[in-house]
């Protein structure tokens, strides 16, 4: 196994804006859940967060006619019209959450290439600032690069700061 290294992520990058609105954003879903869960009549608890696709644990779903509107995989059927109407819900309850931007952390690590393959090991945690610090034993900065143009997202860290703000934010939460 490689050597770990320890990086944060560098402030004011386009990927530091993208996790930050990510983060933000995030605890609109509350919302969603509670307005959908208005929408169909019934309590959902488990949902996919994503803005253009509705997709729920069709476990959760009780009256008939919403059974009827999801698949087994709990997305929404495509040739009925109760699911129809549940989609256009959908979509209009994303809006009014100012969630139609969304994306998740997971996507966003993505398409910024700050992410592990396969036999990789990557951990990371936030700070109550949003900001995100990760140990690997990879070199993020350099796959970053090269998904970016040469942009630095990620600056190495030793592994005495990495675990001063871990600490630090452990503090903060026993605080809290």
């Amino acid at each position: 196994m490689s050597e770990m290294k320890y990086y944060k992520i560098k402030r004011g990058t386009k990927y530091d804006q993208a996790v930050k609105k990510h983060f933000e954003l995030n605890n609109q879903w509350k919302q969603v859940y509670g307005k959908l869960s208005e929408a169909l009549g019934e309590k959902i608890t488990k949902m996919a967060q994503h803005p253009k696709f509705l997709t729920i644990d069709p476990t959760e779903l009780t009256k008939e006619e919403n059974q009827k509107a999801f698949k087994k995989d709990g997305s929404l059927k495509g040739n009925s019209k109760k699911a129809k109407e549940i989609g256009e819900k959908y979509k209009q309850i994303i809006e009014e959450c100012g969630l139609a931007d969304y994306e998740n952390l997971g996507t966003i690590n993505f398409i910024y290439g700050v992410m592990r393959y396969q036999g990789e090991t990557l951990k990371t945690f936030r700070t109550s600032e949003f900001d995100l610090y990760y140990k690997a034993d990879f070199d993020i900065d350099e796959r970053s690069k090269r998904t970016n143009s040469g942009e630095s997202l990620v600056e190495e860290i030793t592994e005495i700061e990495y675990t001063e703000k871990y600490l630090e934010e452990i503090k903060k939460k026993e605080v809290a």
